[in-house]
């Protein structure tokens, strides 16, 4: 993170974020271990970047989600919907609970952590990147493709954007827009809050390749791959988890599914682009990603996109938390954000040095989204030679 916690510390702040958005279990276990040493040195196995609870959540999750047989699974819907179980209503301390898992399985544990790398490949999110690729889109040359290049893809199931269900609800519960395959057997419901008229028209882009890079892409039909996916979610929040469930079926199904690389988001970008066909618009996407980059890195990751742009047209789309990205060129947002909830910024960088533009804010898992009133594209006042812009100051 941005700022550097203790382990401790790291543990309460992240029973706070997961308490804002409506998850009880998951604070009530890191508040209860934040202070037991047992626990948080499971995290030393992770490389430093990854030394997040989120992690080690996740790993307990995965032995549960696998099978292990322990008192902590009636805690967690997620292990009953996919034993076939009813939810159980326990009793007792799950963080005391949740230690003696830690210590019956600290072997199991310690490999997984080390192994592993956080990778939730929220498919809510496509509630913001669906209408992003459909405004990049409408600005181009009538029938010109898009190309999508996701970076941290995990499983490239964000890739699949165009082949899913969205519906867009005011904040009465009105639909106000819907788009995607009537026939998809998921739905993405998002709430849409502020100017309604702002929402770009939704027709699905033309697209041309579909490439995703990743340090350690999932193959979705793996049973292993996919069961580390769910493991990543919130083990009380079972209609993300069905979501999931239902994504990962269609991509399995999918006749031509994604094409994923293994490298480095920063580092291997420009080799990876240079496998995508065409001079049509190549469209690098990330979200939630760049926070596990430092501040350099993460400027590193904008001068990398932006030195593609001197072979076709570059566009950067990122759904970011502004906090945890001081190396990114997010805007301001055009009006304060009002209320507790979480929330990510959806920035666009056109090609030819244009200037950053926050297009909106949105929920992390795509639940709401408010769209601000702004052009797609608008040049900077003085663009660097070879088509760079100056960077805006940070969030």
């Amino acid at each position: 993170m941005v700022v550097d916690l203790s382990p401790s510390e790291h543990f309460r702040a992240f029973a706070a974020t997961v308490e804002r958005d409506g998850g009880t279990t998951y604070p009530a276990i890191c508040r209860g271990v934040a202070d037991d040493p047992d626990v948080l040195t499971l995290l030393d196995a992770a490389p430093p970047r990854q030394r997040r609870p989120i992690l080690l959540l996740a790993a307990v999750h995965d032995l549960l989600l696998a099978g292990a047989d322990h008192p902590l699974a009636a805690w967690y819907d997620t292990v009953a919907a996919v034993r076939g179980t009813p939810p159980a209503t326990p009793a007792g301390d799950v963080a005391a609970v949740f230690a003696d898992f830690c210590r019956a399985h600290r072997a199991e544990l310690s490999h997984l952590v080390a192994t592993r790398s956080t990778q939730t490949n929220e498919v809510g999110r496509r509630t913001a990147l669906f209408p992003a690729l459909c405004a990049i889109a409408a600005a181009q040359e009538p029938g010109c493709p898009l190309s999508l290049l996701d970076l941290g893809c995990s499983a490239g199931l964000n890739l699949l954007f165009d082949q899913y269900r969205y519906t867009y609800r005011d904040p009465e519960g009105v639909v106000v827009r819907t788009a995607g395959d009537a026939g998809a057997t998921v739905t993405l419901e998002c709430t849409v809050r502020g100017d309604l008229a702002a929402l770009p028209e939704l027709c699905s882009p033309a697209m041309a390749e579909r490439v995703g890079l990743d340090l350690s892409p999932l193959d979705p039909r793996s049973d292993d791959a996919a069961r580390w996916l769910l493991a990543c979610q919130w083990p009380d929040n079972p209609t993300r988890f069905r979501r999931l469930r239902a994504a990962l079926a269609d991509v399995r199904a999918a006749p031509h599914p994604p094409r994923l690389e293994q490298g480095d988001m920063v580092d291997d970008l420009c080799g990876v682009a240079a496998t995508v066909p065409g001079d049509h618009p190549l469209v690098v996407f990330h979200s939630w990603v760049a926070a596990y980059l430092d501040e350099a890195r993460q400027r590193a990751l904008v001068a990398a996109v932006q030195d593609l742009g001197a072979t076709r047209p570059v566009h950067h789309l990122y759904c970011e938390a502004p906090f945890e990205t001081p190396g990114l060129p997010t805007p301001p947002a055009p009006v304060r954000r009002e209320g507790p909830d979480l929330s990510t910024a959806l920035v666009h960088v056109g090609p030819d040095g244009a200037a950053p533009v926050r297009l909106a804010d949105t929920h992390p898992h795509g639940y709401w989204i408010r769209w601000w009133p702004a052009p797609v594209t608008r040049r900077g006042p003085t663009a660097r030679p070879g088509g760079r812009a100056p960077a805006p100051p940070g969030p």
